[in-house]
């Protein structure tokens, strides 16, 4: 018989027992709704890399399943560390379609990461991490070496002589999928898990599973050198490989702190027209945001740059300039070889977090599109540039010479059902629509149209404003509201890459705030 004691003792470790299983399950339950919320669409419902949108991407998304993961602090074949699968959602992959969800707290990262091992049948909890040594200074002894490292183990085949990612054997490099899988392009000086010497020596030593990329953990016995030296040739390799950065490593970013793009007040008579000038004088007196995009795609160019944001508002407008390299401007649509440059700024709506891929039907987006066309159309007051290229061309569209039944909107075409971007004369190189996810773009309704904008490229640059006044019309279109922030993402297309559609450079979720 169990006296008073002993049965309150029973009672409290009961008690105890169902509120550690009640927090576990919590944190299980988190880890799913994160992972669905912002991983799913790609790897995904059982993490095997199958997601909806996944046959858009290229790179694969990774088969979690697969328990093979590129960035890791460990030893080639063992799993990473729960802090290298927080950096690698955090940091996101620059170069491939994984963006970086900063935005994440630390709680949500861990309970993400705890659900990614569930999916991987991982337990990394004995891993044992690379111990990377102290740096070895840069010298031009070492330069030389790293060198003559590059070339004897053959980095050259696959990165090529200059680091291009073009070497012979750059073109049949596949993944641990049977995918292809293109060498990185030291040059950009980007890098998957991070371009620190420290993050090189680990990609170095422990290679990165899933890739043909090796682990060179043992250079002095593929070299033949004495033991001692191991050190030296894994930081002469490092050194090497740093040196051959050419552009991006030397421009100074200033990233947005904490996320966060602040857009500064302007006179309360600055007119439209003044703001949406990308040389105006403004636009010198404001901060400027570099925000990294990447592409959906791979391309055997860029796919990874930034895009240079600005914002400014007064007590009527907001304005929002978007600056970003691109040497040729695609603005020819005359031929169905022929693709434009493009960008769009994505809002949302409900001020919350979700897909960054249009949203989704929960959680709907607001989408301002500007197209090199449309702006060509818009300067040259014409058309479209077929009526340049054609002059001659002779039109049979009169859609009130059709048969009632010809009517029906699939029969039309575009200009003729009333598609705003088909419209004679269009004077618009902005589009204002709306999405629940992706493939479900819809244009507002012509009398909806309010975003204004403007683009001009120099010879290296678009440099393109959108301008839309602060209150909102319509419960689809984003509340823009001093002292409230704003969930915004960016997207990019480069007409000279065959960007079109899902083909794009996309960046994740930042926010913007009003600034006094």
């Amino acid at each position: 018989m169990m006296n008073k004691y002993s049965i309150k003792f029973t009672l409290i470790w009961t008690i105890l027992n169902i509120t550690i299983v009640c927090s576990l399950f919590g944190q299980n339950m988190s880890g799913e709704q994160n992972y669905n919320k912002y991983c799913l669409s790609c790897h995904g419902q059982d993490g095997k890399g199958d997601g909806e949108l996944s046959y858009l991407l290229y790179p694969k998304p990774r088969d979690l399943t697969s328990g093979l993961f590129k960035i890791r602090s460990t030893p080639a074949g063992n799993p990473p560390t729960d802090n290298d699968l927080i950096a690698s959602i955090k940091n996101g992959m620059p170069g491939t379609a994984m963006p970086s969800f900063h935005f994440l707290n630390p709680h949500e990262l861990q309970d993400i990461v705890s659900y990614v091992k569930v999916l991987a049948n991982i337990n990394n909890i004995n891993a044992v991490q690379i111990q990377v040594p102290d740096e070895i200074s840069r010298t031009d002894e070492l330069l030389k070496l790293g060198k003559s490292i590059y070339t004897d183990i053959g980095c050259n085949k696959c990165h090529g002589e200059t680091g291009k990612g073009d070497g012979p054997s750059s073109k049949v490099l596949v993944d641990s999928r049977g995918y292809p899988i293109i060498p990185k392009d030291f040059t950009s000086g980007v890098y998957l898990g991070g371009g620190q010497p420290q993050n090189l020596y680990l990609r170095f030593v422990g290679g990165m599973d899933g890739t043909p990329m090796p682990a060179y953990g043992n250079l002095s016995e593929l070299l033949g050198k004495p033991k001692k030296d191991e050190n030296k040739l894994a930081w002469s390799l490092v050194h090497y490989v740093k040196s051959l950065e050419t552009e991006i490593s030397v421009k100074t970013i200033r990233s947005p702190e904490d996320g966060k793009i602040s857009a500064l007040p302007v006179s309360w008579f600055t007119k439209s027209d003044k703001l949406l000038n990308a040389s105006s004088d403004l636009w010198n007196k404001t901060n400027s945001y570099s925000i990294p995009i990447s592409r959906l795609w791979q391309s055997d160019n860029v796919n990874y740059q930034m895009v240079d944001v600005q914002a400014v508002y007064n007590s009527k407008y907001i304005a929002i300039k978007l600056e970003w390299k691109d040497i040729t401007s695609e603005e020819s649509l005359y031929r169905v070889q022929n693709f434009q440059d493009g960008a769009a700024i994505q809002f949302s709506i409900d001020g919350t977090k979700g897909f960054h891929g249009m949203g989704s039907e929960e959680h709907p987006t607001d989408i301002w599109f500007w197209k090199a066309e449309w702006q060509f159309r818009s300067n040259e007051k014409t058309n479209s540039d077929i009526e340049l290229a054609y002059a001659n061309r002779v039109s049979d569209s009169d859609v009130d010479s059709y048969p009632a039944l010809m009517n029906d909107i699939a029969y039309l075409s575009g200009r003729d059902a009333g598609n705003i971007n088909s419209e004679a004369g269009k004077s618009s190189p902005v589009e204002n629509v709306t999405a629940v996810g992706p493939q479900t773009v819809t244009p507002l309704p012509h009398s909806s149209q309010k975003v204004m904008g403007s683009g001009v490229w120099d010879g290296q640059k678009w440099k393109v404003v959108f301008v839309r006044k602060l209150k909102s019309d319509s419960k689809r279109k984003v509340k823009i509201k001093k002292g409230e922030s704003i969930p915004i993402a960016f997207a990019i297309w480069d007409g000279s890459e065959n960007d079109r559609n899902g083909q794009k450079m996309v960046s994740t979720w930042y926010e913007l705030e009003l600034k006094n």
